[in-house]
């Protein structure tokens, strides 16, 4: 089956095996019908011309009639395809800067962990459905033709398991998918429903489905009206159908704080409401969309089932849209650069027939010159010799002049300007600048100007990439909506970081928090995650790849260290880690060992468990040592502090009895010298002589009177 159609691998939640008893099967066909010749016939212009752009870029760019009439006149047709080259510039530019998709926590209950975990699922489900190609692809048809596909289904994992997976699959052929017309988004984000179709021979869809209707009584009538579409002859079309159903809901908020739809509340909570012991303090109708998935043919219903998302997985990018008077037009890069390509490669050929059909160059010469030389002047102009002989002739007695080489005329002017002309028209029409060979630039052009040349193309051209970048969130949107969903179970997965290197996780959607780590079986540390915990919105990002970053980021740090050269040091292990060649790793790791203490941080999340188990316990022991070292410290300073408080006691205590010994000294001095005072006072009051009478000579002790004592 090809890649557009495939088929269902299991119901998955929700799955509706029997049609509604009541649903009119012959109603809801007889609509399905009317939606697909809708589409066909708003979109017959439009497609028309899309066909006859990508024959265009196959490269039948000339009328048949002028063609034919050419052709049997023997005249040359040359086809000098720049189509090809136009539509590359702007492709390739897309490969060489691959839009990415992001995902981001929205308010307060969206992790950012989680959201990594997001990012990383969603490349690996790129990397592993080869999404590359897909989105490759709806580009290709976007930028050629006007608009592409692609679409997002889900897979066994494994032949003998029953979990699931999600993949994205192009859709080669954009003709095969009819979307709702009505819808306005360039992603087709808002469709309401859609067809993905094929015509297969009638013995082919018999061997597939040898119990559904082949449409005998219909060929047998003649095709009718309702069925030409969905049959012809010898084929017949079958579609899967997405269609988007609405219901009306309750939604209620309880007093208890709980909130959801009402028609899924316990029976033992609507008791509670009823006896009045819980209240409804809110409710309101909402509408409630389910994503019905069928696999029909014009007559009947062969398959259906739910679609787990809430999107109809099919996306569209989109070229250029115009919107005249309701009627929407989509064309790419192709069609306003025909007429220039058809103009070139009329003036091309013009060209060349005029230097085809022109003479070889003739000699001119007297009669009897080339006498006796004839067969080497007859091969001159197929063989190269090295001299020709002629003969010297006299006229009017005067030698006339060695024969001369007449060269012919060279193409016109006018058709080499018109050709320059018509090449110039396409660079404006197509809004890029093919500068292929030296005729196609100017001499003065410098490298700034050929810059701003370039940069003026991708402006001219950067809504197709825009629009890619709207076409890949609505795919991020769809693929975030579908995880939840799909891994619903506890199960080991692998995802990618930025630059591509593998990570082992656990998603969890039993887990009570959006993210924690936990002890794997190995012993190592793995991350686990609850997808159905927080809410996330999806980003774009338009710009170089983690590999072009990287050798951005390699010349930024070479050029930093030239300026800089006492940082070359420092950065020397980044510069290698950044770099292609082989062992670039090994370098960066032997360089961050010679960085000076704190500057290299270890990543351990690659470290076996025995050398993880090494590192804990060196962890642990000095952990265990910097704890010790504290506690000392804490009784050094304790004891310093006792120290500190004796040593004041003592001075204190010292300084006390100093001031008391000199306090008691100088009590002590004065008692003692009151004692000496009182006592000299005493001797003097004793020995003191009676005072002599006046005229009396006073007697002199031992000795006579009148000698000194």
């Amino acid at each position: 089956m090809p890649d557009a159609l495939r088929k269902p691998d299991e119901p998955i939640k929700g799955t509706n095996p029997k049609p509604p008893k009541d649903r009119d099967d012959q109603d809801f066909l007889m609509k399905a019908r009317k939606r697909l010749s809708r589409v066909i016939t708003d979109e017959s212009g439009m497609r028309q011309e899309a066909v006859d752009d990508l024959k265009f870029k196959a490269g039948k760019q000339w009328p048949e009639g002028i063609k034919a009439q050419r052709s049997a006149e023997d005249r040359p047709c040359l086809t000098i395809n720049k189509m090809k080259t136009f539509v590359h510039q702007i492709t390739n530019s897309q490969r060489e800067n691959r839009p990415a998709i992001n995902v981001s926590p929205v308010g307060d209950k969206g992790d950012p962990e989680l959201a990594k975990a997001f990012r990383g699922l969603i490349r690996h489900i790129e990397r592993e459905s080869d999404a590359d190609v897909a989105y490759d692809t709806g580009f290709d048809n976007a930028v050629s033709n006007g608009w592409g596909y692609w679409r997002v289904l889900t897979e066994y994992e494994d032949e003998d398991g029953f979990d699931q997976v999600i993949r994205i699959v192009r859709i080669r052929n954009p003709f095969t998918v009819y979307l709702d017309p009505d819808r306005k988004m360039p992603d087709g984000s808002d469709a309401k429903w859609g067809f993905v179709t094929e015509m297969i021979p009638r013995e082919e869809f018999k061997q597939k489905y040898p119990d559904a209707d082949d449409y005998a009584s219909v060929l047998e009538g003649g095709i009718g009206e309702d069925h030409r579409d969905w049959c012809t002859p010898t084929q017949i079309r079958i579609a899967e159908y997405f269609v988007i159903e609405t219901e009306m809901r309750t939604l209620v908020a309880l007093s208890s704080g709980f909130q959801g739809w009402e028609d899924e509340l316990d029976p033992a909570i609507k008791e509670q409401i009823t006896a009045g012991t819980m209240k409804v303090e809110r409710k309101r109708e909402s509408p409630c969309s389910t994503v019905k998935w069928y696999t029909i043919t014009g007559r009947e219903i062969i398959e259906e089932q739910e679609w787990a998302g809430k999107y109809i997985p099919i996306v569209e990018c989109m070229g250029d849209e115009i919107d005249i008077e309701g009627k929407v037009n989509k064309s790419g890069i192709i069609r306003d650069a025909k007429d220039s390509q058809r103009m070139y490669n009329y003036h091309a050929t013009a060209e060349t027939e005029v230097v085809a059909l022109a003479p070889k160059a003739p000699y001119i010469m007297e009669e009897g010159q080339v006498e006796g030389h004839e067969g080497r002047w007859k091969q001159a102009n197929r063989k190269s010799y090295p001299y020709l002989l002629y003969k010297g002739t006299n006229v009017n007695g005067v030698m006339a002049p060695p024969p001369q080489r007449q060269q012919p005329g060279g193409p016109p002017t006018g058709i080499v300007q018109a050709k320059q002309g018509a090449a110039q028209d396409m660079q404006a029409t197509t809004g890029l600048r093919f500068d292929g060979t030296k005729e196609e630039r100017m001499a003065d052009e410098s490298g700034v100007a050929i810059d701003r040349l370039q940069q003026m193309g991708n402006i001219g051209s950067y809504h197709y990439i825009d629009n890619l970048g709207r076409s890949l969130k609505f795919t991020g949107r769809v693929l975030l909506d579908l995880i939840p969903k799909i891994y619903d179970t506890k199960r080991t997965l692998t995802i990618l970081r930025e630059d591509s290197s593998e990570e082992r996780v656990v998603f969890d959607p039993h887990q009570q928090k959006p993210y924690e780590k936990r002890k794997g079986a190995d012993g190592k540390e793995v991350k686990s995650f609850n997808p159905k915990l927080g809410r996330y919105e999806v980003t774009v990002t338009i710009g170089p790849s983690f590999a072009t970053k990287r050798v951005e980021a390699s010349r930024g740090m070479l050029e930093f260290g030239k300026f800089f050269p006492a940082a070359a040091p420092m950065i020397a292990d980044l510069v290698a880690k950044n770099q292609d060649w082989p062992e670039a790793e090994q370098l960066a790791t032997r360089l961050a060992k010679a960085l000076p203490p704190g500057m290299a941080d270890i990543d351990d999340s690659d470290l076996s468990p025995q050398v993880k188990a090494m590192l804990q316990g060196l962890k642990q022991q000095l952990e265990q040592a910097n704890q010790e070292k504290q506690q000392l410290m804490l009784q050094i300073n304790s004891q310093d502090k006792d120290r500190a408080i004796a040593q004041d006691k003592i001075d204190k205590d010292y300084e006390a009895k100093l001031l008391k010994i000199a306090a008691d000294s100088e009590n002590n001095m004065r008692t003692h010298m009151a004692s000496q005072l009182r006592e000299i006072r005493e001797m003097i009051t004793v020995q003191k002589p009676p005072p002599e009478k006046s005229g009396e000579e006073k007697p002199k002790p031992n000795g006579k009177a009148g000698e000194p004592q």
